[in-house]
Order: structure tokens, then C-alpha cells, then sequence
């Protein structure tokens, strides 16, 4: 791994381990060098895969392979299952469509932004105090005021211990790391999604989350109108009749032999576009719940992937040559803050309209 950093004038004994790591492949870190030199070795991205991952094409592949449930549910699932439905009428069909089609809009918006919105770049963001590279922290107060806190026996502010990236060649800010994919550093990254083909980082994250909350109550509401579908295509025109019946099950069938049976059933009575669409929700239902839970979770805490996966990476100065690691919570401020913070100003809108939005858009708009 990289050389362990050290700020100016320090020593190996009063300089804490820092950098949290390179995200490699799917998130993954990889760790600094420890105080006995004994290192893990990171996991090398072969330049190919890496410009793959990368590319143009591997993120329209992907945009085609995610977008191909609600498509394919809209276009030929969604017809079947309100026939079958009994809803016959302009105004029924009409609005199922318009509630399809606005989930399937949020949903593939915030995933192309997440695919093409840059995370967020650290070379800009210069240290508080250049000559050292450590970066001032001001605590919240009561009222939205900030406070200068200062060091013990000291009146000198509170700071992060230095921390510089070797392979981008600058200081790094608090929680940014460097992404051995991208090979730059993103500021307060979460992780590298493959699926997105990007960094998650300051700028993106509130869209990632956004993307998974409209794919799950998506995915919750075509499984509820492909089931009562299917109940429904009993009674319909492929109904069981005296004259249009299953054979019967084995007598001596086994658990795999009624669930044989049971599929058999399925087939017979159900219209195989409502299987297709099935099968299709209950892949993407096991994708997006398994891994959406987990990143609102750690939204909702306040902490980033890598924050969890390698704690206490980062330090502060609270004395002369003297440092406090920070754990894991130091950055919750509640869960509605936290969110809010992950999705911007504008964040009441973003939760109903297909609109861009990041925590830096007031310092954007205002650099002062």
C-alpha cells in the first residue's frame, strides 16, 4: 500500500495512522501501511476493466439493464394485469399509467444522475492552514451558529491532523478519500458502485439514495399488480373448467415435487408476460432492498461506507502534537438533519420531482 502520510515536522510516533484508504472495486479499501510497516496488499485494477467500468458504454449498459424492469412492466405487463384487473375504464387504466410512468421517470433520473454527476473534486478545497495542510473544524451551536472550539491549554483552533494523498499530489479534506478506480480523490465518498459506473461521493449521494427509494416503491407496486393478477387469471378466460383442468399431484410428491407442481399450476392458468415481469421484480426486488437498506441505514446515521468499513481513520488535534481519533457517529446530527444535508436545500422537492440538488448547492450559488 501507499507510504503511511505524515504532516510536516512530525514523527512517526506522534503521527497517528490516517488516510482511511483507496476505494478499490465495488467500495473496497485498501489500508495504509502500519506503524510496523506490515501492509495488506491492495487489490490491483487491471487497466482494461478499470476503463471499462469507466466508459460511456458500460454506464448505457447499465442504464439499459436497470431500466428494463419498469420498461418491459409498463409496455407489456402493466396491459395484461389491468385486464385482468377488471379495470376497463379510460380513468382506471389512466391512472396506473401516469403513477408507472412517474415512478419510472424519478427512478431512472436519479440514476443517470448518479451515473454522470461529478462526486465532488478536492483538489479546489484548500486546507485552512496551508503550510501545515490541516483543516479548521467548527462545531454546531444552538441557533445554526458555528463556534471556533480551541485546542487544550491552547488558543489555537480545533483541526484534523494532516492527511495527503501521494497519488493526487495535495492535501486531502476531512472524509474524502482516493479511489483507486477513478485514481482521484472525491470528497466525502461513500464508495465506488459499479452499477453506476462512478464514485458516491458529496455531490451524487443524495441522488444514489433517491434512486433506490423510488426503485423500491416501484418494485413494491408492480409485485402488487402482477399478484392480484395472477389471483385474478383464475377467473379469467383460461379459468379451471370440468373440461380445462391440471393433471393431479403426485400422491407421494415430495416438498420439491408440490413446488414442481405448484409452478406447473402457474403456468397453466397464469399469462406467461405476468411470469416474465415476476421473475424480473423479485431479481431486482433482492438487489435493491439488500443493498438500498443498507446505504439509507448509514445515511441515516450519518456515516459513509468506508467510515464503517474502516473506522477511526481520521484524527484531530486537541493539543500540541497530540491526537484523538474520531469514531464512528462524530458526524450524526440526526437522521432528518443527515438526510437533508445529503440532499441539499431543496430537499422537499427532491422526494416528489426530478430535480438536481446537492449540499453544496447554497455555496454554489453564494461562494461568499
Amino acid at each position: 500500500g501507499p507510504a503511511q502520510q505524515r504532516g510536516p515536522g512530525m514523527s512517526l510516533r506522534q503521527r497517528p495512522q490516517q488516510d482511511g484508504a483507496d476505494a478499490g472495486n465495488a467500495g473496497v479499501a485498501e489500508s495504509d501501511a502500519d506503524d510496523e510497516g506490515i501492509a495488506r496488499a491492495p487489490k490491483k485494477f487491471s487497466e482494461v476493466r478499470r476503463r471499462l467500468m469507466l466508459s460511456r458504454t458500460w454506464k448505457w449498459c447499465m442504464l439499459v439493464v436497470v431500466g428494463s424492469v419498469p420498461i418491459f412492466g409498463i409496455l407489456f405487463a402493466l396491459p395484461v394485469a389491468l385486464r385482468l384487473r377488471g379495470c376497463r375504464t379510460v380513468m382506471c387504466q389512466l391512472r396506473h399509467y401516469c403513477f408507472s410512468v412517474y415512478l419510472t421517470v424519478l427512478f431512472l433520473y436519479n440514476f443517470v444522475e448518479a451515473q454522470f454527476t461529478d462526486p465532488g473534486r478536492t483538489d479546489k478545497v484548500k486546507p485552512t492552514f496551508e503550510t501545515t495542510g490541516q483543516y479548521q473544524i467548527l462545531l454546531g451551536a444552538e441557533g445554526g451558529e458555528l463556534s471556533d472550539v480551541k485546542q487544550i491549554g491552547s488558543e489555537e483552533p480545533l483541526m484534523y491532523a494532516p492527511n495527503y494523498c501521494n497519488h493526487c499530489k495535495h492535501w486531502k479534506p476531512p472524509r474524502a478519500h482516493h479511489c483507486g478506480v477513478c485514481q482521484r480523490c472525491t470528497l466525502r465518498m461513500d464508495h465506488h458502485c459499479p452499477f453506476t459506473g462512478n464514485c458516491i461521493g458529496l455531490k451524487n449521494h443524495g441522488h444514489f439514495l433517491l434512486m433506490y427509494l423510488f426503485a423500491a416503491i416501484g418494485l413494491l407496486y408492480s409485485m402488487a399488480m402482477v399478484t392480484s393478477a395472477i389471483a385474478g387469471s383464475f377467473q379469467g378466460p383460461r379459468r379451471m373448467t370440468p373440461s380445462f383442468r391440471p393433471l393431479p399431484m403426485p400422491p407421494k410428491a415430495g416438498y420439491f415435487g408440490k413446488m414442481k407442481y405448484s409452478f406447473y399450476v402457474l403456468f397453466m392458468f397464469t399469462e406467461p408476460v405476468l411470469l416474465v415481469q415476476v421473475v424480473l421484480t423479485a431479481a431486482a426486488c433482492g438487489a435493491v432492498f439488500c443493498l438500498g437498506i443498507a446505504a439509507w441505514a448509514q445515511a441515516f446515521r450519518g456515516n459513509t461506507l468506508l467510515e464503517l468499513l474502516f473506522p477511526m481513520k481520521e484524527y484531530v488535534q486537541i493539543r500540541a502534537k497530540t491526537y484523538c481519533p474520531l469514531g464512528i457517529g462524530f458526524y450524526h446530527l440526526g437522521w432528518r438533519q443527515n438526510i437533508r444535508d445529503l440532499l441539499g436545500p431543496s430537499w422537499r422537492l427532491r422526494l416528489f420531482l426530478p430535480l438536481a440538488g446537492s449540499p453544496l448547492e447554497a455555496l454554489d450559488q453564494n461562494p461568499q
